[in-house]
């Protein structure tokens, strides 16, 4: 059964925090909550570019400037800072589609913002949607295989209910037309950062549009 996604507020994506400044090589020293909020920051970039088996604590301590046993101070392990740094980019990504779809009425109005808006949407979530597609790949362990499959449900979630409330055609199932919108999303956030030649072409977002209006959206 796919889990309902969690509520999300009505707005574009919260600006990403940022690690502390370093000053001397020293981090300054913060509450535990800032900490620990700015080594998942520091964490995010150094998951997305050397995925959760290349990136040693070492790596991640030295991002965050930290030392390695303050690094274990707010997350005993490697395996829990991941999964926390995995929640937070699911979220991210959720609150994305959520600013895009909240003001819009009607299954077709939703379909054409989430369309025209990609760009927009892979381009503030590219770090997080690159730890996702990362951990997806590598099929490293059962754990991370479902830790993975949990986020890209409730990705597809979202996108089943941005789709509900009338305007699909007759036999379209909302939850079905969700986890196409899923799969369409996943393979623009793969191939547009690269820039696949047909993909990058002028026009194509607009054909994508017309080919999925047509076979999701009731005529008129």
């Amino acid at each position: 059964m796919v889990k309902p996604p969690r509520p999300l507020p009505h707005d574009v994506p919260p600006t990403r925090p940022q690690p502390p400044p370093r000053s001397g090589g020293k981090s300054p020293r913060l509450p535990a909550a800032e900490r620990k909020e700015a080594i998942l920051a520091a964490a995010l970039p150094v998951f997305a570019t050397r995925g959760a088996e290349g990136a040693t604590t070492r790596d991640l301590a030295k991002a965050a400037g930290v030392t390695e046993p303050i690094l274990y101070r707010h997350f005993p392990s490697k395996t829990e800072l991941f999964e926390a740094v995995v929640a937070r980019a699911t979220d991210r990504v959720l609150a994305g589609i959520e600013g895009i779809v909240a003001k819009e009425q009607g299954a077709t109005a939703r379909l054409v913002a989430l369309v025209t808006r990609v760009d927009e949407l892979l381009r503030d979530a590219d770090l997080e949607l690159r730890v996702l597609n990362g951990a997806a790949a590598t099929h490293a362990d059962p754990a991370t295989t479902a830790l993975v499959r949990d986020a890209y449900e409730r990705l597809g979630a979202a996108l089943a209910s941005a789709l509900r409330g009338g305007g699909l055609r007759r036999g379209v199932n909302a939850t079905v037309a969700g986890h196409l919108l899923l799969e369409v999303g996943l393979g623009a956030s793969l191939l547009r950062p690269v820039e696949v030649a047909t993909v990058a072409k002028d026009g194509y977002g607009r054909q994508v549009l017309s080919l999925l209006v047509a076979a999701l959206i009731a005529p008129r």
